[in-house]
């Protein structure tokens, strides 16, 4: 009888990340991290303030080491000081501030047909730009093959609202069509250029927020029209590059099978296709997640999330944010919990649907890492480390791929 010895393989956070992304078998669910969530804290203790570290290399990367030492989530990300920095590299005037998110202080664009203007390289002179990419070295040379290292940016759509404001573009295109599509080339291959550069710098894959894409804000019509080919082309791009992307889409009324059809490594998401669910399930998603501040406990949304995962496209979320305020920590018990029994077995990550705010206290996630640490032994692929022996006569509780062979014998 031929028998082998085998010992339990813990993947590291980056393994692990890129292993659900490419619907592959993990040794547990990934765990992950959006921009800057519950930043506070971690600015406290660094001693630093957000104005401090906005435009410090090293202080973005070093918060996004601490966040991830206190969170204990397997990718960090860069840029995550706000949704600016490629609007500001084109002419954006951003307002930063001591202790929260820069805001617009003045849009480059008074109209689109004030494309003309810009100048893609822009985006390799801006000062925000170098910061960001030194910021990615930082991480890749200090934690590159221990955690996943995530680049974020806007799709084409959502830069052209922090050009214009989005009030401004939804007249102009109703108005001006043809000069909003002149600006979407161009943005485009501004886009292009900031992913290309957020790739060389060493992430990888890119959080693209696409959240622009719903019925909260265009008609479909205008997303098929204004968003589809240009993020398509975006998307299309980062993966020619060997890059993976994550589309980000926390609307409540998103256009989900548009997000589909841009095909994303991964779709970040915060509701479910509320019409759809209400047929078969009787549900209402948006209702239900946003009562009490909690999800809904049996997650509809992943059932009517199914296609994608049977296209091959990893889901990754999608616990409410909004339970992160002050008060009990039983609702993030209930999040943990909910997502991990609807999710699927392979291609999942779990993290919120959107941003934990930037004031959330460390206990709130504490929590989380509680709920979710205290659920392992239950999770798919995810054992104990140990071994066993005879293969043969082995009954297989974890993945195959969470063992390595580490001797054999003749009996």
């Amino acid at each position: 009888m031929v028998g082998c010895v085998l010992m339990f393989y813990e993947m590291t956070s980056r393994e692990r990340f890129i292993n659900a992304l490419e619907m592959r078998e993990v040794d547990r669910v990934p765990y992950g991290y959006l921009w800057f969530g519950a930043g506070n804290a971690v600015l406290e203790r660094m001693g630093a303030s957000f104005k401090d570290v906005y435009h410090s290399a090293r202080g973005i990367a070093q918060a996004q080491i601490l966040a991830r030492e206190m969170y204990h989530h397997d990718n960090v990300m860069a840029p995550w000081g706000c949704l600016l920095a490629e609007a500001e590299a084109l002419g954006t005037r951003v307002c930063i501030k001591e202790d929260g998110y820069p805001t617009v202080g003045r849009y480059a664009l008074e109209c689109a047909a004030d494309y003309w203007v810009l100048n893609p390289r822009n985006l390799d002179c801006s000062d925000r730009t170098a910061d960001i990419i030194e910021a990615i070295e930082i991480l890749k040379k200090e934690i590159g093959d221990e955690a996943f290292i995530t680049g974020a940016m806007l799709s084409p759509l959502m830069l052209a609202g922090q050009m214009l404001g989005v009030s401004r573009l939804c007249v102009e295109m109703l108005k001006n069509e043809e000069n909003v599509h002149f600006l979407l080339d161009v943005l485009t291959e501004c886009s292009t250029l900031f992913a290309d550069l957020l790739l060389e710098a060493g992430v990888d894959g890119i959080f693209v927020d696409n959240g622009g894409s719903a019925a909260d804000l265009f008609s479909r019509q205008m997303a098929e029209e204004f968003m589809l080919p240009y993020t398509k082309e975006l998307y299309t791009h980062i993966k020619a590059n060997d890059g993976y992307v994550i589309s980000h889409n926390c609307a409540s009324h998103a256009f989900l099978d548009l997000e589909m059809a841009l095909e994303p490594d991964a779709l970040n998401f915060a509701f479910g296709d509320v019409a759809a669910l209400g047929k078969p399930y009787g549900a209402e998603c948006t209702r239900l997640h946003k009562h009490k501040c909690i999800g809904c406990s049996s997650r509809c949304c992943f059932k009517g999330l199914r296609d994608f995962t049977e296209s091959g496209i990893c889901l990754m979320g999608n616990i409410n944010p909004t339970t992160f305020a002050p008060g009990s920590t039983a609702d993030i018990r209930l999040e943990v919990k909910s997502c991990l029994e609807a999710a699927p077995s392979k291609g999942f990550i779990l993290s919120t649907g959107c941003e934990i705010p930037l004031n959330a206290p460390s206990e709130k996630m504490d929590a989380l890492w509680n709920a979710f640490n205290s659920r392992l032994p239950e999770m798919p692929g995810f054992s104990p480390a140990g071994c066993c022996e005879n293969i043969k006569n082995t009954v297989m509780l974890f993945p195959q791929s969470a063992y390595r062979v580490v001797g054999e014998w003749n009996s």
